[in-house]
């Protein structure tokens, strides 16, 4: 499919088939994950790119072997995601990517990209920033929870934060931030 014919696809309402579909078509070889990520950051389409985004989880959620080889850049540009839609499903992505039990390909992938601080960094910025949805910022609390081994000042500003969170809360952040809270005294990623 090339980027124009992507681009058309993306232009209008997707069904979580069309994401599947396209998804194939990117397991398949077919798609480049490539056009999908550039897609995620276009400025001036921010609906072209939520769909982008919504597209790429499915790949990195399907297709590991596909989406492993772009972590590297996924990353790299991952400060550069404004759009809080994305950013719903740019914390998915990193969530499967990073998990204690994630897929061998993205954790050798993981390991092999030299400097990981900017995703610490970008995402306790999503976290605390006030105008992000409460979906992103739970997301970015398991993916803070994940990074804590690697990075072990994580766990007292993550700590700190979810109490803050805690305090007025809706009910998906204290569900979440309660469970944050019980791993993190466990010791548990």
């Amino acid at each position: 499919m090339q980027t124009a014919e992507l681009l058309k696809a993306l232009s209008g309402p997707l069904k979580k088939v069309q994401v599947q579909e396209l998804a194939t078509l990117t397991g398949a070889g077919r798609l480049p994950v490539h056009d999908l990520l550039s897609l995620c950051f276009l400025k001036e389409h921010p609906s072209v790119a939520f769909r982008s985004s919504w597209v790429l989880e499915e790949v990195a959620h399907r297709n590991p072997d596909r989406f492993a080889p772009y972590l590297p850049e996924f990353v790299k540009r991952l400060p550069e995601q404004q759009n809080l839609s994305c950013q719903r499903h740019f914390t998915k992505i990193l969530m499967f990517c990073i998990a204690p039990k994630a897929d061998l390909r993205y954790s050798a992938a993981w390991q092999a990209i030299p400097d990981r601080a900017p995703v610490v960094e970008t995402v306790f910025d999503w976290l605390i920033h006030p105008h992000t949805p409460v979906a992103v910022q739970v997301n970015c609390l398991d993916v803070l929870l994940y990074l804590q081994a690697e990075f072990p000042w994580v766990n007292d500003e993550l700590k700190a934060q979810v109490e803050y969170l805690l305090k007025e809360g809706s009910p998906a952040m204290q569900s979440r931030g309660k469970k944050i809270l019980q791993r993190i005294s466990k010791g548990k990623s």
